[in-house]
């Protein structure tokens, strides 16, 4: 009698095809019946190597059945159940962005168990050069491409947390290398030109706080008056005034405009100071706007808006980028971000001696490396007139 095969060793045979099939028992359905798993080859070997490496996988516990979901169902998945309604709206609005536009046009027909290193590498490489699978007008910079890694990630880590992959693919990736770009800032002539130009403009005063606190667009047109203490010469940073995708199916528009209760990151909610003379600005803008509300009475929506339209609604932020643009060439100014007025703020803070932890925390940083590395450029100005001061004071001749 030939050597019996121990249970679950497996058996392999010559189809009728003329291919090899190995088979092996893995245990037994609900009604009892044993059940059994196939390997095919062309050789006997190769079917045979097969088996055994599913075994081995197995035994290890490496082992992940093979799932027939593509990369796009999983996408749809993913976002049903852990971007939307989970996330910051803001972040919300990213994820569909990417996996609309990027993560679905590459990869969505490719099984998810299928989805190789090798073929997100290549397709980064031709994001790069080409951009979007739409158009490919363009490419993309590095820092797009690893903020589609980024939520490429979460996607992927959540694939493996759910036994649907072993190791996301995403771990042999190279990342193409962020190029630091130099920030823009006024000199304080140009500053001073802007500023003359501000004060007859309907929108003048964001310009001038935005200049003398650091904050972010959305954060200037999303204070409201109650977030004002003249008492104590603070405002409270508490929100943000944004244009977002408009996820609601039954929407007429496409976006939707209004105010976020959050800001950018945990730390950028902050409370700053801000300079008498500054906010006796603020008290006689304030005056106008009161007057502006008492002239049209009923047709003012008040919506108590430190910074709106004539009837008191919110600022389109385009609308106030058009107005930013108009008052730089009233100015002689060339063209400058909004977020040029944030690093001049930084960089006159530091230049006058403030520390960068409390430069740090007015602009809502996460930490005072980023300061450091943002706005090394004023430090080797900072360290000549410390020297000149050390020396100064304690430099005998």
């Amino acid at each position: 009698m030939g050597k019996r095969r121990a249970n679950g060793e497996g058996h392999v045979y010559q189809k009728k095809s003329g291919k090899w099939e190995a088979m092996c028992t893995i245990g037994f359905n609900n009604k009892g019946k044993q059940r059994f798993k196939y390997f095919t080859g062309e050789t006997k070997q190769e079917a045979s190597a097969r088996m055994r490496k599913y075994q081995a996988e197995k035994e290890r516990g490496d082992y992940i059945e093979p799932t027939t979901m593509s990369v796009e169902a999983f996408l749809d998945y993913w976002y049903n159940n852990h971007s939307a309604n989970k996330v910051k709206d803001t972040t919300r609005a990213d994820d569909e962005s990417i996996i609309r536009n990027h993560l679905k046009p590459y990869f969505g027909k490719i099984r998810l168990c299928n989805l190789k290193g090798y073929q997100i590498q290549e397709a980064y490489k031709e994001m790069e050069e080409k951009g979007k699978v739409k158009d490919k007008k363009g490419g993309l910079s590095a820092k797009t491409i690893r903020n589609i890694h980024t939520v490429f990630s979460r996607v992927l880590n959540q694939a493996c947390k759910e036994g649907l992959i072993l190791r996301s693919p995403l771990d042999s990736i190279t990342l193409p290398r962020v190029s630091k770009t130099s920030i823009e800032i006024l000199s304080p002539e140009e500053q001073k030109a802007l500023e003359q130009k501000c004060y007859d403009q309907p929108w003048g005063m964001a310009i001038i706080l935005t200049l003398y606190s650091g904050m972010r667009l959305g954060e200037v047109l999303g204070l409201t008056w109650a977030d004002i203490n003249f008492d104590k010469n603070t405002l409270s940073i508490n929100k943000q005034l944004s244009r977002l995708k408009n996820f609601d199916t039954d929407a007429k528009t496409k976006t939707t405009l209004g105010l976020r209760g959050e800001t950018k990151t945990k730390s950028s909610t902050r409370v700053i100071c801000i300079a008498t003379a500054v906010m006796d600005k603020l008290k006689s803008y304030k005056q106008e706007q009161d007057a502006q509300k008492q002239k049209i009475k009923s047709a003012y929506n008040d919506l108590d808006m430190v910074f709106c339209t004539e009837n008191g609604y919110y600022i389109d932020p385009k609308t106030f980028a058009d107005f930013y643009t108009r008052t730089l060439k009233k100015a002689g100014i060339g063209h400058k971000t909004f977020h040029a007025l944030r690093h001049t703020f930084a960089t006159r803070a530091l230049e006058t001696g403030i520390p960068h932890k409390v430069v740090s925390e007015i602009l809502g940083h996460s930490s005072v490396q980023i300061t450091l590395d943002t706005y090394s450029h004023v430090s080797p100005e900072l360290q000549s007139n410390a020297m000149k001061k050390i020396a100064d004071e304690f430099f005998v001749v």
